[in-house]
């Protein structure tokens, strides 16, 4: 067993009574596994239909389920490689799941990285609105870029940036907003053992002054009337409970909504602070003696809107949340017009590179006939209104004009679709996002051995005269491209930087 600092066993002991020793008895029990469905691609019934692995639900989520790596490994499996589930503690899976979000808002996940809470917002938004998924680490902001690829989440912007400086472009811009803070990490002692260093070298009070600032940045960029999840992966009072309360005194027009009682879930501890407000009793705890998951605390918190600075009370508040429609983006289809005159722009060959003229211009026709071949093919997606750009040779749908990010750093903005060369090129993140909207492809079942040969790099040999670019399925779930000559050989192109190593 690892060793615990003095400190902080007496705070467990506060906290815990008489359960105390049952927590420490965890630590000699191994951390459970578990995955969470992505329902941006398969439903809750769809993939009891099809789950291939010996699971138990995870009580707090109907999209999530245990498996013991001795009898399954889900991370092999072509399935992972499709974007339908996404490999995540089980506890961890709370936050997202509280937060009610709908199709057409505008969500952000401030504290994204690696992806697997904002994988769920964009899951929920179902291809419409628009979710924002920061990370102020550029190295793992592109994590969270693929992650956001493999499940086929397109109507997002991936940013790297402080919350002040994103506060300074979207003030009270967003419908939902979750901040999964920076922490001590408490809560992670039994998994990650590392973790008490950084406890002795920080420890809460250091994260506390941290997790005010956030709030205070994401309380900027709430709209009225919209909704936000506070979580950490601590038992810390100082950072759980009492920022809470913090946050609850600084902003008067913030309050404490009830969430759904789940097995596993205790209560808020308002009664070890001093003056606690009562209402701190709906936030939610998970402990690793009592739930099977590692230790959490989330708190589901709403921003009054007009009617409810008037008295309505925070019950009739926290009642609201339904959709409030599509929040001036108008997600409705990409008009042809839009697309026609995208592709009206033929590309010229200067100095080396491709450029989009502002009007058309005379090229060579092979250039002519792949943007004829492009406007096809986008005709054909399911693309909302948004907007398209060339940058170099890359055809990219985004959901936010880069104009309108000017100031921050932006990782990804939605969706590259194509790289246009002599012929189109189409992107491993289309393959992903809109594979029920494209037609031709060449399916397999999850057990084929062709499966595993295609996500490890290698060209297929098929009983198929078939040539040009070919989307391959597993099960009819999108995994990359593939190019054929006509005599039944296939070239891979499936992404060299994903493919499967074992």
């Amino acid at each position: 067993m690892i060793r615990l600092p003095e400190e902080y066993c007496g705070n467990m002991k506060r906290l815990l009574g008489e359960q105390y020793q049952d927590y420490l008895d965890s630590f000699s029990k191994k951390p459970h596994t578990a995955f969470r469905i992505n329902t941006r691609k398969i439903s809750e019934e769809e993939w009891k239909q099809k789950n291939p692995f010996q699971t138990e639900p995870v009580p707090w989520t109907a999209k999530g389920y245990y498996y013991r790596e001795e009898q399954s490994q889900p991370s092999k499996h072509p399935y992972y490689y499709a974007g339908l589930y996404y490999i995540q503690e089980p506890s961890a899976m709370i936050p997202a799941d509280i937060l009610p979000v709908f199709p057409g808002e505008r969500v952000l996940d401030l504290c994204a990285a690696p992806g697997g809470k904002a994988t769920e917002l964009g899951a929920k938004l179902q291809g419409q609105g628009l979710l924002v998924a920061n990370d102020i680490s550029v190295s793992r902001s592109m994590a969270l870029v693929k992650n956001l690829q493999l499940a086929g989440i397109f109507n997002s912007v991936v940013t790297a940036e402080a919350p002040e400086k994103l506060a300074g472009v979207f003030p009270g811009f967003f419908d939902k907003i979750l901040v999964d803070a920076p922490c001590s990490g408490e809560g992670m002692f039994r998994r990650e053992p590392r973790m008490v260093q950084s406890w002795l070298q920080k420890g809460p009070s250091y994260y506390a002054e941290v997790q005010k600032k956030i709030l205070s940045e994401a309380y900027d960029m709430l709209k009225p009337g919209g909704s936000m999840v506070y979580s950490t992966c601590t038992f810390s009072l100082e950072e759980d409970e009492a920022v809470v309360q913090w946050f609850l005194e600084e902003y008067s027009d913030m309050m404490v909504c009830p969430v759904e009682q789940k097995e596993g879930f205790s209560g808020g501890r308002p009664d070890l602070l001093e003056e606690g407000k009562p209402q701190l009793r709906h936030c939610v705890r998970i402990y690793p003696h009592r739930a099977r998951g590692e230790g959490h605390f989330a708190v589901l918190l709403k921003k009054a809107d007009a009617a409810c600075r008037q008295g309505s009370g925070m019950e009739a508040a926290c009642s609201g949340d339904s959709p409030e429609g599509k929040n001036g983006f108008g997600w409705e289809r990409m008009p042809e017009k839009q697309i026609s005159d995208f592709c009206g722009h033929s590309i010229q060959k200067q100095s080396g590179r491709q450029k989009a003229g502002g009007q058309k211009k005379h090229s060579p026709p092979v250039f002519d006939n792949a943007w004829k071949e492009l406007k096809s093919g986008l005709l054909k997606l399911p693309l909302p209104e948004g907007n398209l750009s060339l940058y170099k040779d890359q055809v990219f749908w985004q959901p936010v004009p880069m104009e309108n990010l000017r100031g921050i750093r932006v990782v990804a903005n939605g969706i590259a679709l194509c790289r246009i060369k002599q012929k189109i090129h189409w992107s491993q993140s289309l393959a992903l996002a809109f594979d029920d909207a494209l037609s031709n492809r060449i399916d397999f079942l999850a057990e084929d051995e062709n499966v595993m040969r295609y996500l490890k790099g290698e060209t297929l040999q098929l009983d198929s005269d078939g040539a040009g670019y070919f989307l391959v399925t597993v099960d009819g779930y999108g995994l990359g491209w593939c190019q054929g000559n006509g005599t039944g050989s296939f070239k891979n192109k499936y992404y060299p930087g994903w493919r499967c190593q074992s």
